[in-house]
């Protein structure tokens, strides 16, 4: 049987993470296998960040599953950017790190750092959401000197 984007995207709003981070990578990567070949895929992205925003706390790897799918999407920094706007979480704290960990343009590692600054105070923040962006930003700051 062939799977659609709308079955995707309804296996995605259903899907509740276990405590088991590995029962949770593993039933990721059998619902989120061959997905980017299917046609419509880029209306993945934002129900890969709805899932980790409505479970803030649950573990899906690190990357994981989700991060690996939503970086193959063009386009997903957009995306990235608004789900810490809404609903920071250790995994898209630690998908900003991973961006300010590219070469950027001076303005867009600007950008990123005051995303990230952002997420260390953000309401709806975790506490060990906001010691992490905290980590991330004292190692951004330690390598400086190798920013592009």
């Amino acid at each position: 049987m062939t799977r659609s984007v709308d079955d995707l995207l309804c296996d995605l709003q259903a899907f509740a993470p276990t405590v088991d981070p590995a029962d949770n990578v593993h039933r990721l990567n059998e619902l989120l296998a061959g997905f980017a070949a299917l046609p419509g895929c880029e209306r993945v992205a934002p129900a890969l960040l709805a899932l980790l925003e409505r479970h803030p706390e649950a573990d899906f790897g690190t990357p994981g599953p989700l991060v690996h799918a939503l970086e193959g999407q063009p386009g997903y920094r957009a995306l990235l950017a608004a789900s810490l706007e809404r609903q920071p979480t250790e995994l898209t704290a630690w998908m900003a790190n991973r961006v300010l960990n590219a070469k950027l343009p001076r303005e867009a590692r600007s950008e990123w750092l005051k995303r990230l600054t952002a997420v260390a105070s953000h309401p709806k923040a975790a506490p060990g959401v906001r010691d992490s962006a905290i980590r991330f930003l004292d190692f951004q700051a330690s390598r400086q000197g190798n920013a592009a």
